[in-house]
């Protein structure tokens, strides 16, 4: 069989969409777009709950999910039972305060009794502070990370206090990442050393990041597939490949580690 046996040459062509689910609405663009991933760094006492609440319970007018969004919301967490702060997430969610890989296995089997993905409820996911140094690099969270839009899980948030606790199928997998103020600068620079291509050289994200964090409470969201960053969900300052409102300084001994 030679060349002009073949009608044309090959051609890739686009697999034709899934049709739109109608159940996830339209949010607030400053705020992670369902399906997302979204991956939480950050200390106790980082604002980490505070901004669980928000995300979950205030309402969609407001620019937030809003507690109907999902069909379901699961949460596991090792400290929430501690925490003041998760008492409204306690009584409006499906809480745990373990966990073992055998919930995911659950979770997913429980999806997949419904059939077909447009079957399935539409459901979020959160865990905090399970990522431990006992955990096994092929964890049950890492294989969902790549997975979690095939069981209609509209929103898998991952927050950890430890970078390092976080292997890379969950980190290239994030479709939203949030940087709350470290308070370890050796983990500062390893986070900038991961995220940076998207916004120039460490030096630049470690500016974008002072910019962010500037004041109690407030946190780098970045919207990795964008190359976008905001100060919290209010103020777009990275896009388009520069820095908005001007640069900022940052300590000397970051720049001395650069």
């Amino acid at each position: 069989m030679d060349e002009s046996t073949f009608i044309s040459t090959p051609k890739v062509l686009p697999v034709q969409s899934e049709p739109p689910d109608k159940r996830i609405l339209p949010v607030h663009p400053n705020i992670p777009q369902p399906p997302a991933l979204l991956l939480g760094i950050g200390a106790v006492k980082s604002g980490k709950t505070t901004l669980i609440n928000n995300m979950l319970l205030r309402p969609r007018e407001e620019g937030f999910f809003g507690q109907e969004y999902f069909d379901n919301v699961n949460i596991i967490s090792n400290t929430i039972l501690n925490d003041p702060t998760a008492r409204f997430l306690r009584k409006a969610f499906d809480v745990q305060d373990y966990y073992t890989d055998g919930m995911i296995t659950k979770l997913i089997d429980t999806q997949k009794s419904y059939g077909e993905k447009k079957d399935m409820p539409f459901i979020a996911l959160l865990l905090d502070d399970i990522l431990g140094s006992n955990m096994k690099r092929n964890n049950e969270v890492s294989f969902l990370a790549t997975r979690y839009r095939h069981h209609n899980i509209g929103l898998m948030g991952v927050f950890t206090q430890n970078f390092k606790s976080v292997d890379t199928i969950l980190r290239n997998n994030a479709t939203d990442v949030i940087i709350f103020k470290q308070t370890n600068n050796k983990q500062l620079i390893q986070i900038a050393e991961e995220f940076h291509p998207s916004f120039g050289d460490i030096k630049t994200f470690l500016q974008i990041y002072h910019k962010a964090v500037e004041g109690k409470y407030n946190f780098l969201y970045i919207k990795v597939q964008e190359g976008k960053a905001l100060k919290n969900f209010e103020e777009v300052i990275y896009e388009d490949g520069k820095m908005l409102g001007g640069e900022v300084d940052i300590p000397d001994e970051l720049e001395d580690s650069i």
